[in-house]
């Protein structure tokens, strides 16, 4: 008799979420990027370095997980509405703290020495999940908002960029 609703679980839920989700994506992304910066400051040159230059790729994985949950919120989300300026203003504000870490983890690529090839390997899949969280959320914005937000979305990806060229050019 229990048995019968198993099949109810094999149904895949629906997830819903809205703007207020979203926000809350952009706050966990915000106070994770103050964590990895952090983390990046300790990284120094030679074996005294690796404890920091391995918290610096957990503290990437976690960011990475944020923004896949920020992304899967997005799609998840009807138009922002009368939230779309609200949203819009915090991926405004998120953008000096996304191009700010960006140049931090570029200023380093020479102390994480060999390591450099797991901080290349995490800034494709960051760039990847970012861009994917910023088309989840520019078609819910407003008019106003999504006329503004392809500036804000190019300069994170400039950002992006010199930082994976800066660690591709220790690669080769």
């Amino acid at each position: 008799m229990r048995l019968r609703f198993l099949p109810l679980l094999a149904v895949p839920a629906t997830v819903y979420a809205d703007a207020q989700a979203v926000l809350n994506d952009i706050n966990a992304i915000r106070t994770q990027l103050t964590t990895l910066s952090s983390s990046v400051e300790g990284v120094v040159s030679g074996i005294p370095g690796i404890p920091h230059a391995l918290q610096v790729q957990v503290d990437a994985t976690v960011l990475d997980r944020h923004i896949q949950a920020g992304a899967r919120d997005a799609n998840a989300s009807p138009p922002f509405g009368s939230s779309s300026l609200q949203v819009g203003l915090s991926l405004i504000a998120l953008q000096p703290a996304i191009t700010d870490a960006l140049g931090q983890i570029s200023e380093k690529n020479t102390t994480f020495g060999e390591l450099g090839v797991i901080v290349l390997s995490s800034l494709v899949q960051l760039k990847r999940d970012t861009t994917a969280f910023s088309d989840g959320i520019v078609p819910k914005l407003g008019a106003l908002e999504a006329a503004i937000a392809p500036a804000v979305v190019r300069s994170i990806e400039e950002a992006f960029d010199e930082a994976i060229a800066a660690y591709e050019s220790n690669a080769i």
